[in-house]
């Protein structure tokens, strides 16, 4: 993962800092994963269908700041991803003692193509949740 992927992400891209984003100020982006958790409970307790893909998207009720996915197994999305895919338009599986790689999550799962049929449903990257996100990521990198 790249830890410059935003100014205010406080980590060095091991546990358990790789999951500052669950504690960051900002406000954009915590709206961004507001809309993501209802995304998840959009269907009355029923998985919600992922287009592209043969995955399901489901809440955490034990866990604000992960969703469900599921193909055959189920696993968890965290925020923290979720914002990183925003920003570099990478979330690939990570190996262990390579935590630089700048294509894996933080969590070093593979949340792609997931995350990108997540955001199609949202509206795409120009939707304002979104772009505000990136104004302030974008912001690290000036």
């Amino acid at each position: 993962m790249d830890v410059n992927f935003c100014r205010h992400y406080a980590g060095d891209g091991t546990p358990p800092s790789n999951r500052s984003c669950r504690h960051c100020p900002v406000t954009a982006c915590d709206r961004l994963w507001g809309r993501v958790v209802a995304l998840a409970r959009s269907h009355g307790g029923d998985a919600v269908p992922l287009p592209g893909t043969r995955a399901f998207l489901s809440p955490n009720p034990k866990n604000p700041n992960i969703v469900r996915l599921q193909v055959n197994c189920r696993w968890g999305l965290p925020k923290e991803d979720f914002l990183y895919y925003i920003a570099t338009g990478h979330a690939g599986m990570g190996r262990k003692g390579r935590r630089t790689d700048p294509r894996a999550s933080p969590s070093m799962t593979r949340q792609e193509p997931y995350v990108g049929a997540i955001v199609a449903l949202l509206g795409g990257m120009e939707c304002p949740e979104i772009a505000a996100v990136r104004a302030v990521q974008r912001q690290a990198v000036l």
